[in-house]
């Protein structure tokens, strides 16, 4: 949500003036005393055009302008649609939404970009929010709309003190609508261009006439592209802040830099035509520019910064919090690195950074293990793998899946204590095992050691979404990393984990039969295994995801025989333990599914139950559903007045908690709304149960056994 730092306090973008003019005169309130002049306020603003040409750059020195104004800015990275929803809901919450309802619209319940809206269009502060890097439009619309409808995550402003400023690659007016007013950032000419090299190669007297004109040509020949303008003068402003050996073929001046640019990397070729720039030419540019930095350091006792780019590339672009990420011992273990010391990480980082090869970024709301993060600019990282050497990809790739598994290795994706953590590196940890596994497909690489440990890491994400309960995303995250395997590997043990993951997506969903097929299949092979075996923790897992299918298809006495099985081992093996204790509860549902002739017995084994979770002091989903089901006997057993207390105190405990999207909230909600019936508050009773079924319609579906439940409570009561 922070502005990027810039990476000169007040560099300006020459030739860029009259759209940042522009921009400005529309800042709301006072801004810079311009726009009350001219008349022109708020609105929708598109800077579109090829990457590297300084888009951000622009948007982040409106930003600037803006906050030192006094108005209050929000930037959101809009890549992708988790990004967006997180950034718009603290956008929400600052605005001051009541807690419960930002949690009721994100969990579906209500309109997430209805109440956003709201929030903005009814500030009394003047604001300006930025949607950075918006190339796929269709993230800002709401499902089954148009960006160009106006109704989604982008609106126009129905406030004098609001202001959007939209980053894209994509400018089209269909797509946009005519409510935007588009402007599009084309390459520098050469002589703009020329200004920006000798403003980072730090150059701050009046250069002379030779120079200006050699600064032009390399500016033609890097197709007038800030990033990679910016990369050849940070680099000239390093090669020049060093010592001179005798003998050194350094490279120091202007044109000694496009001399050996256009002989190194394109000899033959013209500069990039910049009416023809491309995205195609720009990756060139951009990898002579990456080429001679990397060079450059290498020449001066760096040479370890190219597999350290590599090794960021790889991961997700996002924000990369490389203090949780880069561990010095992970590292170390490394061919390419060999011993490192976090002196030596740190030094590499510093030099990177100083090349604009990274950018660095300070979050102090994230804690300092999260909140130090870099970045790198897309071009730069497309670069960056696709010209990534062979003989170091696969110990980069390897050492990428070490790194990650470590980070999250105390993580605990039921705690949400650690969610936090999870939320910054769930998107780093799905990208490079995605790639991993892929490239171990494409080369046969299915003996590699490290395929079992890109699964465990695969593994702990999907658990961790599910925690969060969003089956759907985990899921589909699981279909794009299984489809990845060739047939044969499959039946491999590790893939068989993430198969049982894959079934518990499917059973939260209510895809019952596809459930039981999946986990059937899964307990076949664990069950099989050498060594695994029927005895095993991990088959017992699957055995009781189907139990827990035989409980959704109302098959209670045989869930019953089995589950009374699997307790038994689970005592042996887990005491009271999480495993037992979900499991025992487990059992209680088929007991209460039996009727009231059981009611009396599930009342003493679920009490028994929560009182066990309650002495391990630490939330937990099980421990919530446990408490949905004490309350449930309670009011089958015609306690209703004690079953609402007992619900009520439940979900005011876990709003805090922030699981609203859960299903088992949506399940103690339902029950509220059966309690307050039963007690005669029939109308709030009927209006809670509406709620509970349209956040399931959307979150479940509306053919979920769930969702059915609750329309048919709606029915009866109504």
């Amino acid at each position: 949500m922070r502005i990027p730092e810039s990476r000169r306090g007040e560099f300006r973008l020459h030739g860029r003036d009259a759209v940042i003019r522009r921009l400005l005169q529309a800042l709301p309130g006072d801004g810079t005393g311009e726009g009350r002049a001219t008349g022109r306020r708020g609105g929708v603003h598109l800077l579109y055009g090829l990457s590297g040409c300084g888009k951000t750059e622009i948007a982040r020195e409106v930003g600037c302008v803006a906050q030192r104004a006094g108005l209050k800015v929000w930037w959101i990275h809009a890549g992708g649609q988790a990004s967006v929803g997180a950034g718009m809901r603290e956008v929400t919450a600052q605005l001051g939404a009541p807690v419960l309802r930002t949690n009721e619209a994100w969990a579906g319940r209500a309109s997430a970009t209805d109440l956003a809206w709201e929030k903005l269009n009814s500030a009394t502060e003047p604001w300006l929010l930025v949607l950075d890097n918006a190339d796929w439009p269709e993230l800002l619309a709401d499902p089954d709309r148009h960006v160009s409808d106006g109704v989604g995550w982008l609106r126009l402003p129905q406030t004098p003190h609001g202001m959007v400023v939209v980053t894209s690659r994509v400018g089209e007016v269909s797509v946009w609508g005519s409510w935007v007013d588009r402007y599009r950032i084309g390459p520098l000419d050469p002589r703009d261009g020329a200004r920006i090299l000798l403003d980072y190669a730090g150059r701050t007297d009046t250069p002379a006439d030779t120079e200006m004109a050699d600064a032009q040509d390399l500016s033609r020949r890097l197709g007038g592209l800030p990033v990679a303008l910016q990369a050849a003068g940070a680099y000239l402003q390093k090669a020049n802040h060093g010592p001179v050996f005798r003998g050194s073929q350094s490279i120091r001046t202007i044109r000694e830099y496009h001399d050996v640019l256009a002989h190194r990397f394109d000899e033959g070729k013209s500069p990039v035509n910049q009416r023809l720039l491309t995205e195609e030419l720009g990756l060139a540019a951009v990898h002579s520019t990456c080429e001679m930095s990397l060079s450059l350091l290498a020449e001066r006792g760096l040479p370890d910064a190219r597999p350290l780019l590599v090794v960021l590339a790889l991961l997700a672009a996002r924000p990369i919090p490389y203090g949780a990420v880069l561990n010095r011992q992970v590292m170390s273990r490394s061919p390419v690195f060999g011993e490192i010391s976090e002196s030596r990480i740190r030094l590499l980082i510093d030099a990177l950074d100083g090349l604009t090869l990274i950018s660095r970024g300070h979050n102090a709301a994230a804690g300092p293990l999260y909140g130090y993060t870099l970045t790198l600019h897309p071009l730069v990282r497309d670069v960056v793998l696709e010209k990534q050497r062979d003989d170091d990809a696969a110990a980069l790739r390897r050492m990428t899946i070490d790194l990650l598994d470590d980070t999250v290795r105390e993580l605990d994706p039921d705690d949400p204590d650690a969610w936090t953590g999870w939320a910054v590196l769930a998107p780093h940890c799905a990208a490079p095992v995605h790639d991993y596994v892929r490239w171990c497909a494409k080369r046969d690489s299915r003996d590699d050691a490290r395929v079992p440990v890109a699964l465990g890491v695969i593994r702990k994400v999907s658990r961790y979404l599910l925690a969060r309960g969003l089956p759907r995303q985990a899921q589909l995250f699981l279909e794009d990393c299984l489809g990845a395997l060739p047939h044969a590997v499959r039946v491999r043990p590790e893939v068989a984990a993430v198969r049982h993951e894959y079934g518990r997506c499917l059973l939260e969903q209510g895809m019952l039969r596809e459930a039981e097929e999946e986990l059937t299949a899964v307990l076949g092979i664990r069950a099989g295994h050498r060594d695994l075996g029927g005895d095993h923790p991990d088959t017992m897992a699957t055995r009781h995801k189907l139990a827990r299918c035989m409980l959704e298809q109302r098959q209670w006495t045989k869930a019953e025989a089995s589950l009374r099985e699997i307790l038994a081992y689970e005592r042996r093996r887990d005491g009271v333990g999480p495993d037992t204790l979900t499991v025992w509860h487990s059992l209680v549902r088929a007991l209460v599914g039996q009727g009231h002739l059981r009611l009396d017995e599930a009342a003493e084994e679920i009490g028994t139950v929560v009182e066990l979770w309650r002495a391990r002091n630490q939330p937990h989903p099980e421990h919530l559903f446990a408490r949905v089901t004490a309350a449930k006997i309670m009011l089958f057993r015609g306690e209703p007045e004690a079953a609402l207390e007992e619900i009520t105190d439940l979900l005011a405990e876990y709003d805090s908690q922030q699981w609203s999207a859960r299903p088992e909230v949506a399940q103690a909600r339902r029950l509220r709304g059966q309690c307050l019936c039963a007690v005669g508050r029939i109308e709030q009773g009927i209006f809670e149960l509406h709620q509970v079924l349209a956040w399931q319609e959307v979150n479940l579906g509306p053919e979920h056994g769930e969702t059915i439940a609750t329309r048919g409570m709606v029915a009866e009561w109504s």
